[in-house]
């Protein structure tokens, strides 16, 4: 995930929502893969920050994603990371990103597609087995950075050496954990929740899904202690004429990673690029909240269910939030926790 960027001011006030029964196969219709971490801290209980953000932490023929939810005192509760790569469309079992087959794969050079590596590790740790000489799963050693990082605080992973990650075999592990050190130190994308006891039971689920239109895929990670949904981060991604003034794209979008780009396009975070994009909301659409505001709003909402019982319908389920698929940036959220 990505360098300093503007981010939330905290929605303030009560915030409403309509709750009820969500069933299980509500959710799965916009499933995708989890990944989990856990730690204790030394309070019992707190408040908990969940930051997000882009780098590069392999090579430039992808960015790397981080999700860090930290205690208070800093420490690392929980870790989500993943990696998104342009691979041949024609490769044997791949999954896209959702809308890769409508609009949002019309920003994708020919014969090219987008996949998250996490939704796709037995077919991406296949390639490094056959290229790189792998012995592992790709995945199974992210998840084992992810736990290295538990417990710790960011200088501590910062500066931890190349064979520090017991059952991480790859090459660029520092980078991860890098990337990892930046998130948990930077504001720039941060949502806040509260937990009980020492955090050794939180657990992160992610999901990649559609959650307004087809120009577009989201992004949610939550963060869960049980049954309770604890703090949820959300951004979507979309492509962008490359033109567009003021515009931050994506990590190596100047280098490997941007040959995946039809000409003239480039692939943004509406998070990080919430200024620009809200801008372009109010001039095609007469949107009067900025985009940020009304997910901020949505996550707040979220905060401290039970997943159970969250049930979000209409525009309107929100107080805070104007953007009419609310319900299915709730929906990405609740899903992500399942996935924990």
């Amino acid at each position: 995930m990505n360098k300093a960027f503007s981010r939330r001011d905290f929605i303030k006030g009560s915030i409403v929502v309509a709750v009820g029964a969500m069933s299980a196969g509500a959710l799965s219709a916009c499933a995708g893969q989890g990944g989990s971490a856990s730690s204790a801290s030394s309070k019992s209980g707190g408040t908990v920050t969940l930051r997000r953000g882009y780098g590069v932490s392999h090579g430039d023929k992808c960015f790397g994603q981080a999700v860090v939810a930290t205690a208070e005192d800093g420490t690392i509760l929980a870790v989500s990371i993943d990696d998104y790569q342009f691979l041949d469309a024609t490769t044997a079992g791949i999954s896209p990103v959702p809308n890769a087959d409508k609009e949002f794969g019309q920003g994708f050079a020919a014969g090219k597609t987008l996949i998250s590596k996490s939704d796709n590790d037995e077919v991406y740790s296949a390639m490094l087995k056959e290229k790189g000489k792998a012995t592992q799963n790709w995945l199974t050693s992210i998840q084992a950075i992810e736990a290295y990082c538990v417990g710790k605080t960011p200088d501590k992973i910062q500066s931890a050496g190349t064979d520090a990650v017991s059952g991480a075999t790859l090459v660029d592990t520092n980078g991860y954990l890098k990337l990892v050190a930046q998130v948990a130190a930077d504001d720039s994308i941060a949502v806040k929740g509260t937990y009980e006891g020492d955090g050794s039971d939180l657990k992160m689920g992610r999901v990649n899904a559609v959650c307004h239109g087809t120009k577009t895929f989201g992004d949610a990670v939550s963060l869960v202690q049980g049954s309770k949904l604890v703090a949820t981060n959300i951004d979507e991604f979309q492509f962008f004429d490359a033109t567009t003034q003021g515009l931050t794209a994506v990590p190596n979008s100047d280098k490997g990673f941007g040959q995946g780009y039809a000409e003239g396009k480039v692939l943004a975070s509406k998070a990080i690029n919430n200024t620009v994009y809200s801008e372009l909301m109010k001039e095609k659409a007469q949107a009067t909240t900025p985009w940020l505001d009304s997910i901020t709003a949505i996550e707040n909402a979220l905060a401290g269910k039970d997943v159970s019982e969250v049930k979000l319908s209409g525009p309107d389920a929100v107080s805070g939030a104007t953007l009419v698929d609310t319900a299915a940036y709730a929906k990405a959220a609740a899903t992500a926790a399942q996935a924990a």
